[in-house]
């Protein structure tokens, strides 16, 4: 993720620098206000239309940004650092009335004659009043509290905020830069954005990937836990490991969830669903037998089987263990594939074991993985030491579960001096 955003910056950087007359020799407050102005304005632009492309769910970036997880987490703050960038952008621009009365009124030549010229107060009254959405929406994001289904409709209108702002972007590029790398960047990038917000508003993402499907099964356990079953109408095929956007009312719209059973080519789908919020709380109540849903993907490449460490540990905490039953399906056929695995199953209690015994039926036809449950509430916490001691200082980490855990396991693998590239964790922070 760093990668992407600092190659995005740095390409923005690059471009701005070969558009400036270094040799100028007005150099003074005001010619720096406004290369200032163009710099954010070009950085805060290559981010937004970065955004816009990843919005369309490209399957083809997951095998080289990691899976659409990692698409997800690079969305969103490619999204806060494009709008961080727009508000020092609209800052420096408001800056004026200040600088005269601190420097005076700038000397200004005749402005270039551009046909384009014409829409330019149009063009900045709309970008302010989009600067202002998107300093609203950096807010209600950051606010984990705020209703889930209203942000999404919030969310959808910012693909709207873009072709305005790409209106902004390609009024107000100086004319000078339509001869330059720079101009060709935007103009790129301002006619893959648009066509990627045109097709987002369409409701056109992911519709090749979505199937209708139906609830067969439904199971609540004790611990609140809810296990639903799909039957997809259609062909499909999915990998142990991947998830699905999964929609079980129009209104609510799509949750990302784990599929927790291999794929036996019957098109059948095993969820377990935990009341982390509202809207899942209510779950039991809502969904029923015979209902239908749509199922778009599948997604993800949390696949144990592109690791070549010479011994894993799977880390499963409480509902973070769906991937890893599917991983256990995978392998009964064939056992002879397993890796060297220490499996730890982490809950609070025994009533939140929801897979246990269904991952002790599995690992019995497994020689090469060893199966530990921790109930906290009868050994205490889990320390990550005690998880990461139980294999060599080769081995590979493979961790779902909730942030603080994984974040415990990263810095505790930093501390002993093992490699972070061995760290594998399946992200579902996609707000």
């Amino acid at each position: 993720m760093k990668k992407v955003l600092g190659s995005t910056l740095a390409l923005a950087v690059l471009l701005w620098a070969m558009t400036v007359p270094w040799q100028d020799p007005a150099m003074n407050v005001w010619w720096w206000r406004n290369q200032i102005l163009l710099l954010t304005g070009l950085g805060a632009w290559a981010l937004m239309s970065l955004i816009m492309v990843l919005s369309l769910r490209p399957v083809w970036l997951e095998r080289p940004l990691g899976g659409m997880d990692k698409i997800y987490r690079l969305h969103k703050w490619a999204g806060i650092g494009a709008i961080v960038l727009s508000l020092l952008h609209y800052g420096t621009q408001l800056s004026k009335d200040l600088l005269i009365t601190l420097v005076g009124r700038p000397v200004r030549g005749p402005r270039a004659d551009w046909w384009l010229n014409t829409f330019r107060h149009l063009a900045e009254d709309m970008g302010e009043w989009a600067v202002w959405f998107l300093a609203a929406m950096l807010v209600i994001t950051l606010w984990q509290r705020f209703p889930y289904h209203v942000w999404r409709y919030l969310h959808k209108l910012l693909a709207g905020v873009y072709l305005v702002l790409a209106f902004h972007a390609v009024v107000l590029v100086p004319p000078a830069w339509w001869a330059q790398p720079a101009g060709a960047f935007v103009a790129v990038a301002s006619l893959v954005g648009v066509l990627c917000a045109v097709r987002s508003l369409a409701g056109r993402i992911g519709g090749s990937r979505r199937h209708a499907a139906q609830v067969v099964d439904v199971q609540v356990h004790p611990s609140g836990v809810v296990e639903l079953e799909c039957q997809v109408q259609g062909a499909w095929k999915h990998r142990a490991g991947q998830f699905v956007f999964l929609t079980l009312q129009a209104g609510e719209g799509h949750h990302p969830f784990t599929l927790v059973n291999a794929d036996t080519g019957d098109g059948r789908l095993r969820f377990a669903i935990k009341a982390l919020g509202d809207y899942t709380a209510r779950l039991a109540q809502q969904v029923a037998v015979g209902q239908q849903v749509w199922v778009e993907g599948p997604y993800g490449r949390f696949d144990f089987r592109q690791d070549r460490a010479p011994e894993q540990v799977w880390v499963a905490a409480g509902i973070g263990a769906t991937p890893f039953v599917a991983w256990l399906e995978s392998l009964v056929a064939n056992p002879a594939q397993a890796p060297v695995v220490q499996l730890h199953y982490c809950v609070r209690n025994a009533q939140e074991a929801v897979f246990a015994e269904r991952m002790q039926q599995l690992c019995a036809q497994l020689p090469s993985v060893t199966l530990h449950i921790h109930h906290s509430d009868v050994t205490g916490k889990v320390a990550a030491d005690a998880l990461l001691a139980s294999a060599g200082p080769q081995a590979s980490v493979w961790f779902c579960g909730p942030q603080g855990f994984g974040q415990a396991l990263r810095d505790t693998m930093q501390r002993l001096g093992r490699r972070q590239g061995r760290f594998h964790q399946e992200l579902f922070q996609m707000r």
